[in-house]
């Protein structure tokens, strides 16, 4: 006798995120991404913020005491087993207290303004389709995905009642050091990097700035917006990235000013198929 028995593991409504504000602190914000490019959306302040970033945006360089026989699984297993993890702390931890890298570093954020009333009603997050929607008491809404496939994000706000502005902020690399003891589980004073602060351009309906890190290593986040009727916003963002002696990858501007053409709808379907 054979038995036939069907599984379904694709998720479904039941699992989706649902609430009625949105996180005031980015590690509760709602995650879009792919793989290459993501986005965390939450509420910083009175503004509606999207922090990105991209999985290879990393300062890669050498760092002393990286490189020992005692730099394996095994072995930190062996000191634990001995009661003697302070030699784990000396070799894993203490070179993280005097060096700012290797590290992941933050690309930038997005951020949104509104006048008047804008209190949020309810944030949903479809697993099923890797759509965030908002809902403002006003009626504004926010639909954003992250492609599937691609490394571009798309928003459309509905129902506008006043001008939305993007404003793309960039991380503080220049900023003075804070001072007091860094360690490596504090210590993410981005002015450690030594890094000259990217630029910002903002010509019309875009917004590009460029960053260069260690090594000659640079990104790029672009974002671009129009109006496509009455209180309609459609925008795209995407983040680059090029590092000396590889093969380049697309650049951001380029990638938005193609995309945009393709309008929001019309991407949503490739994006779910």
């Amino acid at each position: 006798m054979l038995a036939v028995i069907n599984l379904h593991a694709q998720p479904t409504i039941r699992h989706d995120l649902q609430f009625d504000s949105l996180a005031t602190v980015w590690d509760e914000a709602i995650p879009l991404g792919n793989g290459t490019v993501g986005a965390l959306i939450w509420k910083n302040g009175d503004k509606l913020r999207f922090s990105l970033d991209r999985a290879d945006i990393w300062d890669m360089r050498p760092m002393a005491g990286l490189h020992r026989k005692e730099f394996s699984y095994k072995w930190v297993q062996e000191q634990v087993e001995k009661k003697d993890y302070k030699a784990v702390q000396q070799y894993f931890d203490a070179p993280y207290d005097k060096e700012p890298a290797p590290s992941k570093i933050p690309a930038g954020a997005l951020e949104f303004g509104f006048t008047g009333k804008n209190n949020v009603k309810s944030v949903h997050l479809s697993l099923d389709k890797a759509l965030c929607e908002i809902r403002w008491e006003d009626g504004m809404t926010l639909k954003t995905f992250v492609h599937a496939t691609e490394p571009v994000c798309w928003f459309k706000f509905e129902n506008v009642k006043t001008d939305i502005i993007p404003q793309l902020i960039a991380p503080k690399y220049d900023g003075k050091l804070s001072g007091g003891e860094v360690n490596s589980l504090v210590g993410d004073d981005l002015a450690r990097l030594g890094y000259k602060q990217g630029t910002v351009n903002r010509q019309g309906n875009s917004i590009i700035y460029k960053q260069e890190g260690w090594g000659g290593f640079t990104y790029e986040i672009t974002v671009q917006w129009k109006k496509t009727g009455t209180g309609t916003i459609e925008g795209v963002w995407s983040i680059s990235s090029q590092y000396p002696e590889k093969n380049l990858n697309p650049v951001s501007s380029s990638l938005v000013k193609t995309t945009i053409l393709h309008g929001f709808d019309k991407d949503f379907v490739s994006h779910s198929n």
